[in-house]
Order: C-alpha cells, then sequence, then structure tokens
C-alpha cells in the first residue's frame, strides 16, 4: 500500500485497511480523503469526487473506536484540538470530526456521539516552491512580505511548508504560527512535516496570539501565518511587519478580483502589509499577481 495512506488508515480495522489496499496503486497516491459516515460505507476523495470503497458500513461503536485508535487510546490529550472539531494522528494526518455536541456559555465542550470522521492525508512535496519563486519572494537577504491567495485544497499549505523548509535551511531564522498542526503537525513536540532546521512552531495556539508570541520570544526573521481569517489575524501580520519580522500567509480567494471584493482582505489590502501576491491556481501551478 501507498506509504502514506498505509499510515493514514492505521487506525481502521483490518478488514477496512484491505480494502484499501485492494485499490489500484494510483488511486492509492491520489487519495486525498478517508470518509467514514455512521450508516454508510466508507469513501474515498479522489480528485472532485467521492469513490466508495467496499459495502460495509460504519455503525457508531465502530467511528467511536476508529477516533480512540487514532488517539492513540487517549482522547484526553486532544481535548483542545477535538473542540475545534479535529485532531492530529502520528505523521500528521489530520481527522476531522463531526457529531453531537455539548455547548456551555456558547462554547462547544466536546462531543456526545460521533457522526462522521474525515481521515485528511498528509503528503509533503519537497520542490513545490520553485527557484524562480523564491527569487521573486527573496532579493539576497531582504524577503518580502507575501501572500498566496487560492481556494481550499489548491496548495497553500503545501507551499508555505515547502517554502519554510528551503529558507529554514538556508539560515533564515523562521517561526510558523500553525493554529490547525497543519504546517508542521507537531506529535508530541516533534515536526511530522520537515519544516527546515532553523523553525520554531507553536502549534493549536490562535494565529494572532501565537505571532505575538514568536516574534517576542525567538525573533525571527521570517513568519508564517496559514490563512488570514480574521482582523486579529491582520493586525498579528502588521504587528510583525513593523517589528521587521517578514511575514509570508495565505487566504482563501479564487483570484485577485475576488480577493480584492471580499471585506476582510479589503481592509488587509488598506493596511499595506503585502508586497508580493501570488495566486495559486489549480494543479499547484503558481503565478505572480501584479
Amino acid at each position: 500500500m501507498e506509504q502514506q495512506l498505509k499510515q493514514a488508515c492505521a487506525c481502521l480495522l483490518p478488514e477496512r485497511r484491505q480494502a484499501l489496499a485492494r485499490l489500484p496503486i494510483d488511486t492509492q497516491a491520489r487519495c486525498e480523503e478517508l470518509r467514514l459516515r455512521v450508516e454508510q460505507p466508507m469513501q474515498i476523495v479522489v480528485g472532485e469526487s467521492e469513490q466508495r470503497v467496499g459495502e460495509s458500513v460504519f455503525h457508531s461503536a465502530e467511528i467511536k473506536d476508529t477516533l480512540e485508535r487514532a488517539a492513540e487510546y487517549s482522547l484526553h490529550t486532544c481535548a483542545d484540538s477535538l473542540r475545534q472539531g479535529f485532531l492530529t494522528m502520528r505523521g500528521g494526518h489530520r481527522v476531522g470530526v463531526c457529531g453531537q455536541t455539548a455547548v456551555q456559555d456558547g462554547a462547544m465542550l466536546s462531543f456526545r456521539s460521533i457522526s462522521s470522521l474525515n481521515i485528511r492525508i498528509a503528503r509533503q512535496i519537497k520542490g513545490a516552491a520553485s527557484p524562480e519563486l523564491l527569487r521573486q519572494i527573496r532579493d539576497g537577504t531582504h524577503l518580502h512580505n507575501t501572500l498566496f491567495l487560492s481556494p481550499p485544497g489548491w496548495g497553500k499549505t503545501t507551499l508555505l511548508r515547502d517554502i519554510a523548509r528551503q529558507l529554514a535551511d538556508a539560515g533564515v531564522r523562521t517561526a510558523v504560527a500553525d493554529e490547525r498542526a497543519e504546517l508542521a503537525a507537531l506529535y508530541h513536540g516533534v515536526p511530522q512535516f520537515d519544516i527546515g532546521r532553523h523553525t520554531d512552531v507553536i502549534d493549536g495556539c490562535p494565529k494572532a496570539q501565537a505571532a505575538m508570541m514568536l516574534v517576542k520570544t525567538m525573533s525571527p526573521q521570517l513568519l508564517l501565518l496559514d490563512e488570514i481569517t480574521s482582523e486579529a489575524d491582520i493586525y498579528a501580520a502588521e504587528c510583525a511587519a513593523h517589528c521587521g519580522t517578514a511575514v509570508f500567509a495565505s487566504a482563501h480567494a479564487w483570484d485577485l478580483e475576488d480577493f480584492q471584493l471580499r471585506p476582510l482582505y479589503q481592509r488587509l489590502q488598506e493596511r499595506k502589509i503585502f508586497t508580493r501576491i501570488f495566486c495559486i491556481e489549480q494543479g499547484h501551478q503558481v503565478t505572480r499577481l501584479i
């Protein structure tokens, strides 16, 4: 079985893993997610579509046991991330969780029952950031504040991760505010992805808070923020840039026109933080936007 898929499906029962192992190697390599839903067969996400694997349906007990195995029978240690709807497995694979929740004072406390899981298969693509791209965001020792745009699933995180790896290995002191454990995916304190030798990470903390902690305590030359989604994220990027730290970040938008129409990003443009903006096109091709 393809290595990343084998690692990601380790929390499944043997017969589920065997069904995946019977898939064509090309399908295994292109599989992005495993979708497990109560009273439904397993589905895999390949490209834009879901494909059924086998006929056997999941029952509530198996869904619950799968989550327990994904957490290595230590769900209490994953409580903080579960309140955000996910947990991170060994290897950086992420399990999204849906179901009935317990809420108090408007804040989610825990899941009462689990109705579905989404195991997102993590794959690192070394070389995703081309030499030409690196030349456009770096002039000698100077790093340009850079923003990457694309819809979900088109490679923003993969690209940022590879930029961090290459620049950190080249000696740039790099910091990562990894709120949803996607860029570095710390597991027991160990990054599950290669993000470079000179990189420090704060994982599981709101980006804005983590960014300011990193700037104040680690004196980074480069700060990475994945997915600017709030005014607080904008403020953190602005503060870091004013402190002399270069900022690389990403945002959800189809293209530059779409980016300019969104109210949050209009406020981001007003701050004039970023001097380079790139659009990631389908197929992970990167085009500079002027």
